[in-house]
């Protein structure tokens, strides 16, 4: 199942391709397990967060069960002229919080 939701300042998905269009400022990523919905992350997973045009922003693999990320948080924020998208996201969950520019 595919749950992304997207605002003017938060975005979550639990699905790889998803993103926001757009300049915008980046303030925090993380990348985590949301065992509410079985969304875990396990060794050897990886994760790949891009601009629209997949140029890597930041990215990660699990060493282990549960191993995740968090980025941030930046002031004013990191500024991507394309936006933002979850390339690859072998397991778990992505949060964005940010800012149109």
């Amino acid at each position: 199942m595919t749950t992304t939701i997207a605002s003017d300042h938060f975005f979550y998905t639990d699905t790889e391709g998803q993103g926001v269009t757009g300049p915008v400022y980046i303030k925090d990523i993380m990348w985590g397990n949301d065992q509410a919905s079985g969304k875990d992350i396990a060794a050897a997973d990886d994760f790949l967060f891009t601009d629209q045009k997949d140029v890597r922003i930041t990215g990660k693999r699990a060493i282990a069960d549960g191993d995740d990320l968090t980025r941030g948080p930046y002031n004013p924020g990191i500024y991507s002229e394309d936006g933002f998208k979850v390339k690859t996201m072998d397991g778990g969950v992505c949060y964005v919080t940010f800012e149109r520019a």
